[in-house]
């Protein structure tokens, strides 16, 4: 058995970027990467590999169990108060008694653990002999535990060790199983294709009491006893049922609202409602009588995997899209609410004459930052189906905004209005720029096409040379022309003025995603395969090739700077003499764009929904 102890850390919202030991820290007091200034969000109780479970203490603090790791964190303010490594093996499950004092743990290998939590020691461990053990639960007395494997159903003494039971179920495979509330009798879900997936066991006997319900399972946990032991509920790829332990009946049917499968399910305090989480992200509580949705919320990107209410009833704790989120079940409204991005971050861009960024997330917000203090200054809603790409008026006072609905949406800074809506487009909106002047918005998007945007609602002029999407956009800083790339693997040089292609640049080998002028004669692509080529715009020759180790989605150029971001690394270049001057890694997850802000500083967006600001590279840190 191995324990690490970590103290107590407090959030404080008004920390700077440097912690008393000179190391720099983000304002929610998270330790930064190296050659980072400051965070934009914050990846707390962010486990984009996934966790293994999570449940409530009885005094209402929070249990995550990750790899072989169980975190305690205070929900009610945020705090990390301990991560303790009670074993060696990846965990699958967790539960504690009623005092909170011993955790239930079942692990990936196999075994269940009983871990006294205040001792910090192992009481004892069994091995089930059930290949992929999926959870273990006590019984209602506490003195036995029920293990869930692929093809059985087990149950322990906890004081001995033996094995009580053994069920092979008829079904494909078994995913939960949980006591009856006599402790006695046990319900299992599971099955595939047309067999039932619910079943009723008694534990003494092991007899199947009765098979029921076909219908396609839900992947996940959803299922569970309603606190009076006498309804069960469970989820499926299509709704959520309750189901009468005694007869079997179903008692109500919760579809018609979900956006797809239900893959989690919980009780409320109040006995009249319910909680259904889905693969679209979202959490609704019902009536369980009518059955009627209240309340509605949208906490994670992916499946809600996990919901567990507190001892008090007031909150529900959620996992789901590599989140753990907790919030409030009468109005859904988050117990803290973390200045951060709930979604990927694929588009960030400057806000001219100022220290501010803005970011679009597919979370369908944009957020202003200030990049010194990493304070979120303004949320900006109504980027519908995520804002995926961006653009700042060079005067600083709108944003547009495009996404995969095929508009582009244009937004006030000063107070997050929506201005307008332009529609021509046919595919995601993937590349936005504006002239110098700001008269002209010009558009990328999958349908091939890069349309110039006036003050009315249709496009200007059209261009179409592209034989695929188009991935990106640059405008020269004299506004006469305009680079793309797509995904037909070129460069295009276009004059703005005269509305025609002036060179097509051949060289990629694949998609190229990301494209910038350098300056009056040079521009820079970089491709799919981590290629970065600076062109001579005057003949369309390569005049030098970079590589930067993997697929680059994204580049800035600043002070005769190139940065570019692929993977989860930055790699900085001198353009003049192809030199490679640093490179820079710190984000959980793919750096999705960069947005250079002046003074050598960039700003960096990423799938693990941050974004970091970088301090200048120094040409004499060349190597």
């Amino acid at each position: 058995m191995r324990t690490a102890i970590m103290a107590a850390t407090i959030v404080t919202l008004g920390l700077s970027a440097v912690s008393l030991a000179g190391a720099r820290v983000d304002r929610y007091g998270t330790p930064l990467p190296e050659g980072a200034l400051q965070r934009l969000g914050t990846l707390v109780m962010r486990y984009p590999d996934g966790i293994g479970d999570l449940c409530y203490l009885p005094d209402g603090r929070g249990l995550i169990a990750v790899g072989a790791r169980v975190e305690t964190w205070d929900l009610s303010s945020g705090a990390l108060e301990r991560t303790d490594e009670p074993i060696s093996r990846t965990i699958r499950s967790i539960e504690p008694n009623r005092e909170g004092t011993v955790l239930l743990i079942a692990d990936a290998a196999g075994s269940i653990h009983l871990w006294d939590m205040d001792a910090q020691e192992i009481i004892r461990s069994i091995p089930t002999g059930q290949p992929g053990l999926m959870v273990a639960h006590y019984s209602p007395d506490e003195t036995r535990a029920l293990t869930t494997g692929t093809l059985t159903l087990k149950e322990w003494d906890l004081a001995t060790g033996e094995e009580l039971v053994a069920i092979e179920g008829r079904m494909h495979y078994f995913r939960q199983g949980i006591y009856a509330a006599d402790g006695l009798t046990a319900f299992v879900d599971g099955g595939a294709g047309s067999d039932p997936i619910l079943a009723h066991y008694d534990l003494h006997s092991g007899e199947l009491l009765h098979e029921w319900h076909k219908q396609y399972y839900s992947h996940t946990r959803s299922l569970e006893l309603s606190p009076d032991g006498e309804r069960l509920l469970s989820g499926t790829r299509i709704d959520a049922r309750e189901w009468d332990v005694k007869s079997y009946e179903m008692l109500a049917k919760f579809t018609g609202h979900h956006g797809g499968a239900v893959t989690a399910v919980a009780y409320c305090a109040n006995p009249d409602e319910l909680l259904t989480g889905s693969r679209d992200g979202s959490i609704r509580r019902w009536n369980r009588h009518t059955p009627e949705v209240l309340l509605r919320w949208w906490p994670h990107e992916g499946h809600v995997t996990r919901i567990r209410v507190s001892p008090d009833g007031q909150w529900a704790l959620s996992y789901g899209g590599g989140l753990v989120d907790e919030r409030s079940i009468a109005d859904g409204t988050p117990r803290i609410a973390w200045e951060r991005h709930s979604g990927v971050v694929p588009a960030v861009a400057a806000i001219p004459g100022s220290s501010l960024v803005v970011s679009g997330s597919s979370d369908e917000t944009l957020r202003v930052w200030d990049t010194g203090t990493g304070e979120s200054l303004r949320t900006i809603r109504g980027a519908s189906l995520g804002a995926w790409a961006l653009a700042v008026s060079p005067d600083g006072k709108r944003v547009a905004a495009g996404g995969k609905d095929a508009v582009i949406r244009e937004f006030s800074l000063a107070d997050g209005a929506l201005l307008r809506e332009l529609r021509g487009h046919r595919g995601y909106i993937r590349a936005l720029a504006y002239t110098p002047t700001g008269t002209h918005l010009i558009s990328g998007a999958d349908d091939g096409r890069i349309c110039a945007w006036g003050a009315g609602p249709d496009p200007v002029h059209e261009l179409h040379e592209h034989r695929g999407g188009v991935l990106a956009l640059d405008v020269s800083a004299d506004g006469n022309y305009a680079l793309s790339a797509g995904r037909d693997g070129t460069v295009r040089y276009w004059s703005l003025s005269g509305r025609r292609l002036l060179r097509t640049m051949t060289g990629h080998r694949r998609w190229v995603q990301a494209v910038r002028f350098l300056d009056g004669e040079t521009a820079v692509s970089a491709d799919g395969y981590g290629a970065i080529i600076v062109w001579d715009l005057a003949t369309g020759e390569v005049r030098r090739t970079m590589e930067h180790g993997g697929a680059v989605t994204a580049l800035a150029v600043d002070r005769g700077l190139v940065h570019a971001g692929g993977g989860s690394e930055i790699s900085c270049w001198d353009a003049a003499t192809g030199a490679k001057l640093e490179t820079r890694s710190g984000h959980a997850d793919a750096i999705l764009a960069l947005a250079p802000i002046g003074d050598g500083r960039v700003v960096s967006s990423s799938e693990d929904t941050t974004l970091l600001v970088w301090e200048p590279i120094e040409r004499a840190e060349a190597r």
